[in-house]
């Protein structure tokens, strides 16, 4: 049984859980020296920053010979090949979202998975080509990689590092 396993990107999650660590550090620094509105903005900030953090880290999508398995933060779903009716995508500049229907309803994905032209390859190989929309063929001709979220993440980085030293220097 071979298994191929597509996590979301390292280029992505590494600035992702820099800027939660910048925001709990900026939360403590708020403790000592900060409004009340100011904290409660940061704690709330931080917490759903960390718990998205948490979900793309747990995220990642395994196929298989025998089917496909969507793994969530709290949810697995699983599908035989057979139940899956349709593959589409939507492309939205450059960012992609493959739609995966089937009888258990509808899923999608991005192409902020590591690899994920190879992914839909390996879905296209499984599925009948009435099952795929024609788009999919088309975008596996010319894959589009998504830089620009990874771009501002980093540029969050930076202005959160940016609020940390002025909150440092203030003292």
């Amino acid at each position: 049984m071979t298994q191929n396993t597509f996590k979301i990107k390292k280029a992505f999650l590494a600035p992702f859980v820099i800027i939660v660590i910048l925001l709990f550090i900026l939360f403590l620094i708020s403790l000592c020296k900060g409004q009340m509105m100011e904290r409660i903005i940061l704690a709330v900030s931080f917490v759903i920053t960390l718990f998205i953090a948490v979900e793309a880290k747990r995220r990642k999508v395994i196929v298989s010979n025998e089917g496909l398995k969507i793994e969530k933060f709290f949810r697995i779903k699983e599908f035989i090949w057979e139940e899956i009716t349709q593959l589409g995508v939507v492309i939205l500049r450059n960012k992609i979202y493959f739609i995966l229907t089937t009888t258990k309803g509808f899923y999608f994905f991005s192409n902020l998975l590591e690899n994920h032209a190879l992914l839909i390859h390996f879905i296209v190989d499984k599925l009948n080509n009435e099952k795929i929309e024609i788009e999919v063929k088309n975008y596996l001709e010319n894959p589009v990689e998504q830089r620009s979220l990874i771009v501002m993440c980093w540029f969050g980085v930076l202005i959160i590092a940016a609020f940390i030293i002025l909150k440092l220097l203030s003292f």
